[in-house]
């Protein structure tokens, strides 16, 4: 047996030649180094400051044990401090942008006062707080919130009392009501946004302020100044664009100084034309001289270069037309969506799929309540879809289809259970089998 010098630990000698070790494992052999070599400098750094004498630094009155001879300072610290400056201590970037705020913060106010978007009183917001700063004040953003009411409330959109089992969260009545109460507020809005249009509107004859009405953007600003554009005689300078003739008794948008002038215009326009006969802008065909001043030789030609120029746009048509179609087979609500609508509610999705998020393929108008169950043909029941989503989900409610339900047109019998059998006595068996097929 033999003792480890480092931790004073017996251990048995190894079956190996040579000398015996004098430690139990590598790693105590290597403190064991390192110790005595730590041991070793500290006691030849005592030797050379018994040597050179006892010295002690001329700022804090440290030892001086290093090796220069003349050395009056135990570090580089205390020789900066005795010379009167403090050198630069290097930064990471990290502290240069910490330090950055802190003086930027110092310099603005404690508190920001904004201007409330909605009820337009002015409010206070700490300017060290993150992110953008609110736009309205904190009562306008709490009627905002969800309120939790525990007895019955009335309906949004109608008025009546709204069933409990919607929940306490909710504002309407029924889905109907609620896809009615959008398409009339968004009504309402486009209504708002076109008088917002009208304002601010000159007159075309004497640049006066247009006063707003309900009906269509008017031009001028009474029955005097549309006389006065419309009627009165144009100066001597315009002339007829066929004879050049003077046109001080035509109206104003006139370009001939009589009917002559006009027929013989058009039929320039018409049998001139005729007489150089050109191929068809569609199929290539040469056109006769009675229809050669046209582009296309007949309507078939037109519409399939019109399909071709504007595909999207054609079926996009046809797949409105067809919703009208079933809401009025179904007789059901119908609204006017328009483009700009339609846009809008894309946008509101950024472009994607309301159920899935998809974007690579093009988007449907898929209908939410669909229209053979009661719902409603206008933007309000109206949701993006990608073509998957809207087939798959076909004519079921969105909890119908989430929860795999089947469609109402392969339900089976409602009196029938799922994986009963019916006894050969009951009646109307066979109707039972032919509805549950």
């Amino acid at each position: 047996m033999l003792v480890c010098e480092e931790c004073s630990t017996p251990f048995v000698r190894p079956n190996r030649p040579g000398a015996p070790p004098r430690y139990c494992s590598e790693e105590h052999r290597a403190s064991a180094a390192v110790r005595k070599s730590r041991d070793y400098h500290a006691a030849r750094m005592e030797e050379l400051r018994l040597l050179r004498g006892d010295r002690r630094c001329d700022v804090c009155g440290a030892d001086i044990n290093h090796r220069q001879g003349g050395a009056k300072y135990c570090g580089q610290q205390c020789r900066y401090e005795a010379q009167g400056h403090v050198p630069l201590q290097p930064t990471t970037h990290e502290e240069r942008l910490r330090k950055r705020r802190e003086r930027r913060a110092a310099s603005r106010p404690v508190v920001v006062t904004l201007h409330c978007k909605h009820c337009g009183d002015l409010f206070d917001v700490p300017s060290d707080k993150p992110g953008r700063k609110p736009q309205r004040c904190q009562p306008c953003r709490d009627l905002d919130k969800a309120q939790v009411r525990s007895g019955p409330h009335a309906c949004k959109g109608c008025g009546l009392t709204v069933p409990t089992e919607r929940g306490v969260l909710a504002l309407y009545c029924s889905v109907d009501c609620q896809v009615t109460t959008n398409n009339l507020v968004q009504a309402q809005r486009r209504k708002a946004e076109r008088s917002e249009a009208k304002r601010d509107r000159q007159c075309k004859v004497c640049d006066q302020p247009i006063e707003v009405r309900e009906h269509g953007l008017r031009k001028y600003c009474g029955h005097c100044c549309w006389y006065r554009a419309n009627y009165i005689p144009r100066p001597k300078a315009d002339a007829c664009a066929w004879c050049g003739g003077a046109m001080s008794h035509r109206r104003s948008d006139a370009k001939f100084c009589g009917k002559s002038c006009y027929l013989k215009a058009q039929y320039k326009r018409k049998v001139g034309t005729a007489l150089r006969s050109r191929p068809c802008g569609y199929c290539g065909e040469t056109m006769p001289l009675s229809t050669a001043h046209r582009v296309y030789c007949s309507g078939r030609c037109s519409r399939r270069a019109y399909f071709e120029a504007n595909r999207e746009r054609v079926r996009a048509a046809k797949r409105r037309g067809n919703h009208q179609r079933r809401a009025m087979l179904a007789q059901g609500k119908r609204y006017t969506v328009t483009d700009r609508d339609l846009s809008r509610l894309w946008s509101r999705y950024e472009n994607g799929c309301a159920y899935c998020g998809e974007r690579s393929s093009p988007l449907h108008q898929e209908h939410v309540v669909p229209i053979s169950r009661g719902g409603a043909d206008g933007i309000g029941n109206l949701a993006p879809a990608c073509l998957n989503c809207n087939l798959v989900k076909g004519d079921r409610t969105v909890m119908e289809w989430r929860l795999g339900k089947k469609s109402p047109r392969y339900r089976t019998w409602p009196d029938r259970q799922v994986g009963s059998r019916l006894p050969a006595s009951t009646p109307h068996t066979s109707e039972v089998g032919l509805a549950a097929r």
